[in-house]
């Protein structure tokens, strides 16, 4: 049986927005403290897109956000998650189209769930 693989381009999406798939997070170590590295398949195109929050518990920051936008729900004071069980789950992504030192690339700015 032959195995097919679509080979995928280098070239960024435009800004936009994206129904994406979560298939990796990450807890990273970095000289600014701890992050969650999220990394998503861009539904419907032969792309992976990556985004970066600061590992916070509180209800308003930009990882309880985005674990209340792949949940589509909101997020209660006190609730215990693991975020490996957000794997697989979808949401709309806010994608942006940026450039630094002359390499192109896309970064993930915002979740918003997906009814």
């Amino acid at each position: 049986m032959p195995i097919i693989i679509t080979a995928q381009g280098n070239e960024p999406l435009p800004s936009g927005r994206y129904r994406v798939k979560l298939v990796g997070i990450e807890r990273i170590d970095t000289d600014y403290g701890d992050v969650i590295k999220w990394v998503f398949i861009v539904l419907g195109e032969p792309h992976t897109v990556v985004g970066y929050t600061p590992v916070s518990g509180s209800i308003g920051s930009k990882c309880m956000r985005w674990v209340s936008a792949l949940l589509n729900r909101a997020i209660q004071p006190n609730e215990q998650l693991d975020l490996e069980t957000l794997l697989g789950r979808t949401a709309i992504a806010g994608v942006f189209y940026r450039k630094h030192n002359g390499e192109a690339y896309n970064e993930v700015a915002e979740l918003i769930p997906d009814y």
